[in-house]
């Protein structure tokens, strides 16, 4: 019954219950619990042990021993009378001695029963001990029972853990595997940032399907073991996640990989990851190729295609897998031949170009694998390799923690498994199994120490974070520094840094760094390695760039350092603030004049004042005169005024920046200079000394350079580097074959020469390689697969040329050379290239024509510095031009002179001379007209009878930096007296040397300020660190425009910048402009036709522009997304770069976005009052307009319309029109209009001054703003006479690059009409410059 089962239930769960049984005393049972036993249970007939032990076997014991009791307690029962009566017996014979005789055959009959007692007492000992050993057993069961119970108790409970894990994971395994086949199918291609971008955006699509998956998904973790990590580690992978997820890819395809590594490193990962397998590294170009690929097919080795862009269709049917199976045997057909196709086989195609673009056909049949580098991967691999190095005992316990982590799961499912075997193979009791126990207390035990790991893991992991955060800005700037060096391109194509080149400099501060020898503090060590670091990347990149762009190199690199130092501000406004000060002369309106300060610098100092330490700039220069007497310094950047607020500006860079705040304003021609000064604040005075460190070649070809990497020597069109590499294999004493490039023959020669010099280790040099540029490119892979002999090394000598491939730029390491700048340079270059025999052939007179040609040469190079002042553009004067003008002299001067000794001055063939220099040899590169007339005034003035008078002057005096009399020609006919006077000249000449005006070097150093800061602007995303391209935002919040949940903007600072600096354009860019109406007395006008092209084409315009704005506002409020277009766009606003859709109209190359958006403004609002005067006042009316021709889109139609207007009305014909000019007085008086005249405002003459209408007269100013001008078409019967006057070109802007028209101005003050050429007199339109 259920009462008693409940009594019986309640004394089993007693505590003492199994000590009372062992204790049992079966004395105690009394004869009334005996029967109740036998008649309520013993006579059952079903109660045996047998079938009690079946149906429990914790219960059959039990019976087994409650049976025993009842029969002991039987046989003790039966005992006690015998006892009792023997007692009896005892006393009766002891009262009954008297008896005895009597009673023996009573005795003898009880002897015989007692020993019969004896042996059934003996039995009932043996079954006693055996009872005794039964409980033992029960006793040793139970304890087992216990700790198997106790064992699987908590195996139960961690079971349970994994089982629910198992539930979770089973209820999201749909979404997670269909987001993870979505990411090994199509992600592969992008780079991190779109991979995060594609990823995000699948997730909240399956959420939004109902689909459930895990959001917090790690994929490495989810595809891959820690085993494998660490093996892909060992074999030389990055341990970045985007190259952990690549090697997923690679080890979980469907159809073949085709890699994109420009760096390399998969390649390398993937050499070592298959080398058990024998892998086969070849390519395209390989001529055993074919034969690679069909031994592949058979044996089944992995294979790596190496540069596959130019795609070989011979692979179609492999990447198709076209198999066929006949009688057995896999088949597949490669060309005309059936291979056998084994079941291991695989292939693994590479680029090293990111850029390349393969056809659909081929994206269908590979899954693409991009190991291009990004900012967080790049950063996770330099900070792994700085913890190595510096740190290896951290790094070893965060390798050992993974290792630990994977070795430990795996020790517990090896346990599991052979638990669950051994549980399965039981046979017989499973208490009696001792192996069982063992098994289970080893995986308890080990349990427990993983869980103490785990435990300590908090610990360890904690550590290793806190260390990795020292090191980490010094990963941050070695991602940033190579991002800077892989954008520099946009500085100048020939700037092309590999991913390797980067790493072989920071391995080479870690490890081989001198300075860090007897540091051992780690603090001290960072703080060396940080600065050796920059110090080393300025260094060896400083060698390949041109001399003007290490002052950029060197600004990037300082801005990179304040970023990544914690403890110091970036200074991100203040440079912002310089950057944008080209908008000053754009966005000023209307600017006060300030006594002693030029428009110009009023306008800088109007807009300096907006910057918050400057806003009481404006009465500091009023209440210090000295401040005026700094501007005109020498040198101001060496003293700067403390003209801002001083609480504001603290620290010795802020100090610096502020000093080139202010020098950019008044004196834009020292901004460089200042620029060296901030340098040396940021980074030390050792750093900006190295600028300038001579090239010790010999030591970086032999220490530096690897036998696999080319050492390129680029040059100046007509500058040779060819001979540093002749004596540095004299002096090395090794054996170096020249060859030159340019015929088919050479190609030849140089592909045998390079083969052979590469194994036994000779030098090699190819000379002018850019002539075969088609060539370097095979060239280039088969170096790439190249294993040369270490002393091998491969010299390549080129002009800078664009149509070089980037491959072979960044394989190799690039020195450029630049010869000295200077007239009395460029005469020493002549000299030494003109021998001594040459010059000192008959006539005498041979030598002083050589000086001459030589001055001239170094006359109109050293102007192509001053471009598009010296000329309008930079021609390619170079050596050959002066061979051939000293080979022409020479056969001149022979034919006239016929063996003479000497020759009279006037018997020199000058016309001849002065034609062909000025016409062919070197005129013949010129195509402008102005340009042309320079050319011939400096070869009328040089090549003259009056050159071989003792004081000719080749300079004329009177000039600062020139003496009195002029520089005079040297009195000598032999080449060591003309040698001996070159050699004397200053190092610097002054511009005056060149006919120009001596204001043209602060012209010079404007335009390199100028083109610094745009460079710098150009740069500035790659200093934020931060990919634009791809930036993963999420939605906007409801609090606002880019909050996040805490009201923070999530948003990154080139997207905040941008947002804010667009916003402002958008409020300033006009709505909309209005249509011109057309009538049909309005299409008859000229001008009406001209101005209604012009609004109809702005119109266009601000509807892109508007457009374009709007759409960027939406981007960086989240409100849309991103398509290619936007990402081009964006891309170009963050870059200051002008958009290609917005490029309708010219403007100067360099000019920055923040420049061009205030000048279309502007002309925007020009073609509004365009169209309300022919709309109100009708097409008559638009000849009455002020017209800045500077803000037309096609300028010179503007004239060409005027020209047609005037004869229209007066019936003139085109041909008989002239253009005459009249500038008004400074208030705008003194012009009279009519019919054929019209008023044009912003004209600015450079390098001459009006002094009333069409006057001019050279001036020391640099440009001079002309007032109201009046240009007036007249018929030339009324022109003046032309001996009077000199023609002057009008160009659009200052680049010089687009000539409009020219008009002509009376001379005045005694210059000539070649004064003005050589001074580099000409009006431009537009103030718009880059």
């Amino acid at each position: 019954p259920t009462s008693e089962w409940k009594t019986i239930r309640s004394i089993v769960m007693r505590d003492n219950f199994i000590a009372s049984i062992v204790s049992f005393a079966t004395e105690s049972i009394t004869d009334n619990m005996r029967d109740v036993m036998k008649d309520k249970y013993l006579s059952i007939d079903d109660f045996t042990f047998e079938k009690i032990d079946r149906a429990s076997k914790a219960c059959g014991p039990l019976a087994k021993w409650a049976i025993a009791q009842i029969s002991y307690a039987d046989m003790l029962n039966r005992v006690d009378p015998l006892r009792q009566e023997l007692k009896s017996l005892e006393n009766q014979a002891e009262e009954t001695q008297m008896k005895a005789d009597e009673m023996a055959d009573m005795i003898s009959t009880l002897e015989k029963s007692i020993s019969q007692y004896k042996e059934e007492y003996a039995m009932l000992i043996s079954d006693a001990q055996a009872i005794k050993a039964d409980l033992t057993a029960v006793e040793s069961k139970v304890t087992r029972s216990n700790a198997l119970l106790a064992s699987l108790g908590s195996e139960r409970n961690r079971w349970e853990s994994g089982s629910d894990q198992f539930k979770t994971q089973m209820s999201t395994i749909i979404g997670d595997v269909l987001v993870s086949a979505a990411f090994m199918a199509y992600a592969g291609y992008f780079d991190q940032q779109m991979r995060q971008s594609l990823f995000t955006s699948w997730l909240d699509h399956l959420q939004g399907a109902n689909i459930q998956l895990r959001l917090d998904m790690a994929r490495t973790e989810y595809l891959s073991s820690p085993d494998e990590r660490l093996r892909w580690q060992s074999n030389a992978l990055p341990s970045d996640d985007l190259c952990t997820e690549n090697a997923i890819m690679l080890q979980r395809f469907n159809r073949y990989p085709l890699i994109i590594d420009p760096s390399g490193q998969a390649t390398e990962f993937i050499l070592n990851e298959y080398k058990g397998r024998k892998i086969t590294r070849t390519s395209f170009l390989d001529d055993s190729f074919r034969k690679n690929l069909e031994s592949a097919l058979r044996f089944g080795n992995p294979l790596l295609v190496q540069d596959v862009e130019n795609y070989d269709p011979i692979l179609n049917p492999v990447l198709n897998r076209e198999v066929r199976r006949t009688g057995g045997r896999v088949l597949i057909t490669l060309g005309d031949q059936d291979i056998d196709l084994s079941p291991t086989f695989t292939i693994f195609l590479s680029t090293r170009d990111p850029s390349v673009e393969f056809p659909p056909d081929v994206c269908s049949r590979v899954t693409f694998v991009n190991f291009t580098v990004t900012h967080a991967s790049l950063q996770t691999q330099c900070l792994n390799q700085v913890l190595k190095s510096e740190r290896p005992d951290v790094d070893a316990k965060r390798s050992d923690l993974l290792k630990l982590q994977g070795e430990f799961r795996l020790r517990l499912r090896q346990l599991e498994k052979e638990l669950l075997q051994a549980l399965n193979e039981v046979r017989g009791k499973i208490l009696d199994n001792d192996t069982i126990l063992s098994q289970l207390e080893r995986l308890k035990k080990e349990a427990a120490e993983v869980q103490k790991k785990v435990d300590e893991t908090d610990v360890v992991m904690a550590e290793v974070e806190a260390v990795s955060l020292q090191y980490l800005p010094l990963a941050t700037s070695c991602s940033s520094i190579y991002f800077v060096l892989d954008s520099l391109h946009q500085v100048h194509f020939l700037y092309q840094y590999s991913l390797a080149f980067f790493l072989e400099m920071f391995r080479w501060v870690l490890s081989d760094n001198p300075s860090l020898k007897g540091l051992t503090d780690y603090i001290l060590r960072l703080d060396q390695i940080t600065l050796d670091l920059y110090k080393v990347v300025f260094e060896r990149v400083s060698r390949s760039v041109l001399h003007n762009d290490r002052i950029t190199l060197a600004l990037l690199l300082s801005r990179i350092f304040l970023r990544t130092k914690a403890e110091v501000k970036d200074f991100s406004d203040e440079f912002e603030f310089l950057l944008r000060a080209g908008e000053a002369a754009l966005t000023a309106g209307k600017v006060t004049r300030v006594p002693g300060l030029s428009d110009t610098q009023a306008q800088a100092l109007q807009y300096l004042s907006k910057a918050q330490a400057f806003s009481k700039l404006t009465q500091y220069v009023d209440a210090h005169p000295e401040f005026l007497e700094w501007v005109e310094t020498v040198a101001p950047e060496a003293n700067v005024p403390v003209c801002w607020e001083d609480e504001l500006v603290q620290g010795e860079v802020a100090v610096a920046l502020h000093q080139m705040m202010v020098v950019q304003a008044f004196r834009p021609d020292r901004l460089v200079a200042s620029a060296e000064h901030l340098v040396s604040a940021v980074m030390g005075k050792a750093f900006t000394l190295s600028m300038n460190k001579e090239l010790d070649l010999a030591a970086i070809v032999t220490k530096e350079v690897k036998a696999s990497t080319p050492v390129m020597l680029s040059s100046v069109t007509g500058f040779d580097a060819s001979s540093r590499v002749d004596d540095l294999a004299v002096q090395e004493k090794k054996q170096c074959t020249a060859i030159a490039i340019g015929s088919a023959e050479g190609f030849n020669l140089a592909d045998k020469a390079i083969m052979s010099a590469s194994k036994v280790g000779r030098w090699v040099l190819l000379k002018n390689v850019h002539l075969a540029p088609q060539w370097l490119v095979q060239l280039e892979k088969k170096l790439h697969a190249l294993s040369p002999h270490p002393d091998f090394r491969l010299f390549l000598t080129m002009e800078i040329n664009p149509k070089v491939p980037v491959n072979l730029l960044r394989a190799s390491r690039i020195f450029t050379f630049e010869p000295p700048p200077g007239v009395r340079a460029n005469l020493i270059r002549t000299f030494a290239s003109v021998s001594a025999t040459r010059m000192a052939k008959e006539p005498n007179e041979r030598a002083r024509l050589y000086f001459l040609i030589a001055w001239f040469h170094a006359i109109i190079q050293e102007r192509l510095r001053y471009a598009p002042l010296g000329w309008s553009k930079k021609y390619e004067f170079n050596e050959s031009d002066l061979r051939m003008a000293c080979d022409t002299l020479d056969t001149w001067l022979d034919s006239v002179a016929q063996g003479r000794t000497n020759l009279p001055p006037d018997k020199v063939p000058w016309s001849a001379l002065r034609t062909l220099l000025s016409q062919c040899i070197y005129g013949g590169r010129i195509d402008n007209e102005f340009d042309q007339r320079l050319m011939n005034a400096f070869v009328k003035r040089i090549f003259t009878v009056a050159s071989f008078e003792a004081d000719y002057a080749l300079v004329p005096g009177g000039v600062e930096g020139v003496p009195d009399k002029g520089m005079v020609v040297p009195d000598g006919i032999r080449r060591e007296q003309f040698l001996q006077w070159v050699e004397q000249l200053p190092t610097q000449q002054v511009p005056a040397w060149l006919g120009l005006p001596n204001n043209a070097e602060k012209v010079l150093l404007s335009n390199l300020g100028t083109s610094m800061l745009a460079n710098l602007t150009t740069m500035q995303s790659m200093i934020e660190g931060e990919d634009l391209a791809y930036s993963v935002s999420p939605s906007a919040s409801e609090e606002g425009v880019g909050a996040g949940a805490g009201g923070a903007d999530w948003r990154p600072a080139w997207m905040r910048s941008l947002h804010s600096t667009v916003a402002g354009w958008m409020a300033s860019v006009p709505e909309s402009l209005t249509v011109m109406k057309r009538t049909a007395d309005h299409i008859k006008n000229p001008l009406f036709r001209f101005f209604e092209r012009e609004v109809n084409l702005g119109i266009g315009l601000l509807r892109v522009v508007r457009r374009d704005l709007n759409d960027v506002i939406q981007v960086c409020e989240s409100r849309k997304k991103q398509t290619n277009y936007m990402r081009s766009l964006v891309s170009d606003l963050t870059k200051g770069s002008i958009p290609s859709s917005w490029r309708r109209y010219t403007v100067p190359l360099g000019v920055t976005v923040y420049q061009w958006v205030p000048d279309f403004v502007l002309r925007i609002k020009q073609l509004e009052t365009f169209s309300e005067a022919a709309n109100s006042g009708g097409a008559q009316a638009l000849k009455a307009l002020h017209v800045w021709l500077g803000g037309l889109f096609v300028a010179e139609a503007f004239i060409t319309a005027s020209r047609q207007y005037v004869a229209q009305v007066n019936s003139w014909s085109l041909e008989e029109l002239d253009l005459q000019v009249k500038v008004a007085n400074e208030d705008g008086s003194g012009l009279t209009f009519d019919d054929s005249s019209f008023a044009v405002k912003g004209i600015q003459l450079l390098g001459a001054s009006c002094l009333e209408q069409d006057k001019l007269q050279l001036s020391s100013k640099i440009l001079t703003i002309l007032p109201l001008t009046n240009l007036r078409w007249a018929r030339s019967s009324e022109k003046k006479d032309d001996a009077e006057q000199v023609m002057l070109p009008v160009y659009l802007n200052s680049k010089r690059s687009e000539l409009l028209f020219t008009l002509n101005f009376t001379p005045s003050g005694g210059n000539t009409e070649s004064d003005f050429y050589q001074h580099g007199v000409a009006l431009v339109c537009s103030n718009l410059s880059g």
